[in-house]
């Protein structure tokens, strides 16, 4: 688990992370037509206590899995908030397709969710792959939409059978947009495990 790396280890685990988003927000700009920027990086040190969810008053989330394959297995989790979600169809969508509650627009909300989640898990995914000396591969998003007290309980049912639990935010700033999604990533120990070997030759 994330705690339990050192200091060092930590800040390679972060670097990974950090390096990835990079990629994904260079994604995310082409898109936006507007930059933004990786304020911070926050872990929480109780692997599945998100905290944030166990306020009914915060409605659904919408969170979007990818599950991860090859040489580690695992499953990634980008995590919404409705504010967040109505904040990146506003910058990103047309009144058109935000206003219509029509079954065609819906379809086109779901999928342009899945293409963020699609930028950001590849992205990370292939930072983990190349600095490990690992492949892995993503398969295709799928989306819940959740009530917000029901995340944690989720969550935990995911990670049976797994032995690591990463939980950060990352908190994207920009002039066009402002979220902080969570990110829940779940592997095989050979993640915890690959990065003390290179931190420990290095």
């Amino acid at each position: 688990m994330i705690e339990h790396l050192n200091e060092n280890e930590l800040k390679v685990a972060t670097k990974l992370i950090f390096d990835g988003l990079s990629m994904a927000k260079s994604s995310m700009e082409q898109i936006l037509k507007s930059p933004i920027s990786i304020e911070k990086i926050e872990y929480d040190g109780n692997d599945l206590g998100v905290k944030r969810f166990f306020n009914e008053k915060e409605g659904n989330v919408h969170l979007i899995k990818t599950e991860l394959m090859g040489d580690l297995k695992g499953t990634s989790h980008l995590i919404f908030s409705e504010t967040e979600v109505s904040h990146l169809y506003k910058a990103c969508l047309p009144d058109s397709i935000i206003l219509d509650d029509s079954n065609e627009s819906k379809l086109m909300k779901m999928g342009f969710l899945s293409e963020i989640d699609n930028m950001v898990a590849a992205a990370v995914i292939t930072e983990f792959s190349n600095f490990l000396g690992i492949e892995i591969y993503g398969k295709v998003p799928s989306l819940k939409v959740l009530e917000a007290t029901e995340v944690n309980e989720y969550l935990a049912d995911e990670s049976k059978g797994y032995d690591s639990v990463v939980h950060f935010k990352a908190v994207f700033h920009g002039k066009e947009l402002d979220i902080s999604p969570d990110f829940v990533w779940v592997f095989q120990n050979k993640f915890v495990d690959k990065i003390k070997d290179l931190v420990s030759v290095g």
